[in-house]
């Protein structure tokens, strides 16, 4: 089968790197393997490379010069793509973005269109861009209605979005049998203050100052971020880590915050509960698995308060944390990539 999955995300792209990249790779390396031909056509950046690796073509459009450029380019360069080479592939999949969507939906009188969905930021649309974001708040509410093949990461996106999506969530690649007490609370992930809730974060880090705090991952905000936590003795950050450097930060953390004011599922939340780690989560609805799984606990969505006061609980309590690692080792182990990328392979078989 020859697929062509559209995504703008790619895991060195410095402005994004998330979570949707990190799925593409991991589930179309495993079907690489058993003969599937995968193009994944992302969004230029800087030092982007095109090639294979591991069976997966890589291609990059659009302008490298600036994340706005680079996502608006990348969106008018996947459409004229796709209109020249839709006839090359037997199943098109285009995740989906409210800033750059590429109207793949056109094709799919003609061969199997999939539209895949991780986020949903609603009225945070508004309230971070004002009236010019109320092209992208629509695009986002009706743009999906025009598919007829979906997957979502949970159930939570389907009920948001009002659709009928098959659910397939994220997974990890590995899953740790034994772990121990970390000494440092630890953060990974994309430096998105406005969606990651950096904000408090960094009210927190100012506030628990006999706590050690490390940072791991970057963004378009990673110097706003450091601005904010300047002057702090208590926190440190290590930039970008992949592969074991970040498994290693994780395994030496005592656990994991994620004060994210919207999410899809969270890949790091997956990762951490592998690693036997805890996590403390923004009381979100698509966070509620955590807490519903046993390896986290959750503060009120924008309260630096309750999010400090959390840290500090679970901090002290040595035993909470060890049993709710071992309950996120049991959660994680029925999320591996090996299965979801066998679920991802059934669903896209019965479409072709």
């Amino acid at each position: 089968m020859r697929i062509v999955h559209f995504i703008y995300d790619h895991i060195n792209n410095p402005w994004v790197g998330g979570g949707e990249a990190v799925r593409a790779f991991e589930i179309y390396r495993r079907l690489a393997k058993k003969g599937y031909q995968i193009t994944v056509v992302s969004g230029n950046h800087p030092k982007a490379q095109e090639g294979e690796k591991e069976g997966i073509k890589f291609l990059f459009l659009g302008s490298d010069k600036n994340y706005i450029i680079s996502t608006f380019s990348y969106a008018l360069r996947a459409k004229s793509f796709l209109d020249k080479h839709y006839r090359d592939y037997d199943l098109i999949v285009e995740d989906f973005a409210p800033w750059n969507p590429i109207f793949a939906y056109r094709y799919q009188d003609k061969k199997p269109v999939v539209l895949q969905i991780h986020h949903y930021e609603g009225i945070n649309i508004l309230k971070k861009y004002f009236l010019f974001g109320l092209p992208f708040f629509l695009v986002e509410r009706f743009y999906p209605k025009r598919y007829r093949h979906i997957i979502s990461v949970s159930e939570f996106l389907n009920k948001v979005y009002k659709i009928k999506a098959q659910i397939i969530p994220n997974g990890v690649n590995k899953v740790e049998s034994s772990f121990e007490l970390g000494h440092y609370v630890a953060y990974l992930g994309r430096l998105d203050i406005t969606q990651k809730g950096l904000d408090l974060l960094a009210k927190a880090i100012k506030e628990l100052k006999r706590i050690k705090f490390k940072i791991a991952g970057d963004g378009k905000d990673r110097e706003k971020f450091l601005k904010m936590v300047d002057g702090c003795k208590n926190v440190e950050y290590l930039g970008r880590l992949t592969g074991e450097e970040k498994f290693n930060f994780i395994k030496g953390s005592k656990f994991l915050v994620m004060p994210s004011r919207y999410e899809g599922q969270g890949i790091v939340a997956l990762e951490s509960a592998s690693c036997g780690k805890p996590v403390i989560v923004s009381d979100i609805p698509v966070f509620s698995y955590v807490v519903q799984g046993g390896f986290g606990i959750s503060f009120r969505k924008d309260d630096p308060k309750d999010l400090t006061e959390k840290i500090k609980f679970l901090y002290e309590r040595d035993d909470l944390v060890l049993e709710m690692g071992k309950r996120g080792i049991e959660f994680a182990k029925e999320h591996t990539w090996d299965k979801i990328s066998q679920l991802y392979e059934e669903y896209i078989k019965s479409l072709v």
